[in-house]
């Protein structure tokens, strides 16, 4: 079931409220004032005519409800006249479990609105709306362009979140590969977590071209301090997450590199050891050899003391072979 929410504000007034039905939050609109309009929870078949409605009401072409609800993400071409639209793809990241979540949906900024349509609550915006509903942020000062780049930099923040619960996952794992190594499960890990953290590539390209998008082109929506938002703030930490991806790419590689080096540290131990019990018994089994032949000339069989007598040298030898591979420090 949709849910539709309003925010409105100015510098001295702050308005919040949750409505059933779409009709009733339009009809609670403020002219003068910052309108913020949300909804969420979104299905084509039962909702496609109240988000044709909602574009109506604010002068934008209703037949973008159709657009809305296609399954793959629209490219930004620029704004238009009767408002700048963003059709975003967001990921969201479960970090116990590793999973992804894509939810998608749009942003519109008009004059003095903003409209959020989500097919799927994806809570990225709640964090904006607490801060306005707190006053804890210079949105009350501006119009709705800057609330429209405090939506884009909340979706930078969750980025930002994913990464920091990753680079946590990618620690923890540094010191399981270099704890325990050649562990095939740890091999496992690292192959798990670069399925974890790949797919977030495309998302940052996206939002970067966005923002530069925004940062360079002329725009009638978005200007004066919103304006330096976008140059300064978001075209910056955008930059930082691509940089940070980057990071994790190479911290992956890394990790790999330290696993291999275990393997054959591993594997150099194993054939190191059998090699030295080669060497030791190589000789042992052609002393063993030599006397296991049935020739009938043989005096030393005859002897007393023959076996005994061999059996100490072969001691000796084994031992002598011990002594000298340990002085040599190759065992």
């Amino acid at each position: 079931m949709s849910r539709t929410s309003l925010l409105t504000y100015s510098a001295t007034e702050t308005h919040y409220e949750e409505f059933a039905d779409v009709a009733k939050a339009l009809g609670q609109l403020r002219p003068k004032q910052v309108n913020w309009l949300t909804l969420s929870g979104l299905s084509l078949q039962d909702d496609f005519s109240a988000v044709q409605r909602v574009l109506a009401h604010f002068d934008v072409d209703p037949a973008l409800a159709e657009a809305f609800f296609r399954p793959e993400q629209a490219p930004f071409e620029g704004e238009r006249q009767d408002g700048l639209i963003y059709d975003y793809a967001i990921l969201l990241y479960r970090p116990h479990s590793g999973a992804h979540a894509r939810v998608t949906g749009s942003l519109i900024l008009g004059p003095d609105f903003v409209l959020l349509f989500e097919k799927i609550p994806s809570g990225v915006f709640e964090r904006a709306r607490r801060k306005i509903l707190g006053r804890q942020t210079r949105a009350q000062l501006h119009g709705a362009d800057f609330l429209f780049g405090m939506l884009i930099q909340a979706v930078i923040v969750n980025y930002q979140e994913i990464h920091r619960a990753l680079e946590a996952k990618f620690e923890k794992l540094e010191d399981d590969v270099i704890g325990h190594p050649a562990r095939e499960i740890e091999y496992d890990h690292v192959l798990k977590l670069r399925e974890e953290f790949s797919p977030l590539y495309s998302y940052l390209v996206d939002l970067k071209d966005f923002v530069k998008a925004i940062r360079e082109d002329e725009t009638h929506f978005i200007k004066g301090e919103a304006k330096r938002l976008f140059t300064r703030v978001l075209s910056r930490e955008t930059e930082a997450l691509l940089a940070d991806q980057q990071h994790l790419r190479s911290w992956l590689a890394e990790l790999i590199e330290i696993h291999r080096a275990n393997v054959n540290e591993s594997t150099n131990r194993v054939m190191k050891t059998l090699t030295v019990i080669s060497t030791i018994f190589l000789p042992l089994t052609f002393i063993a050899g030599v006397y296991g032949m049935n020739f009938i000339h043989m005096p030393e069989l005859a002897w007393e003391w023959a076996y005994p007598a061999v059996m100490a040298f072969m001691t000796a030898l084994a031992a002598g072979a011990l002594i000298y591979m340990r002085s040599k420090r190759w065992i």
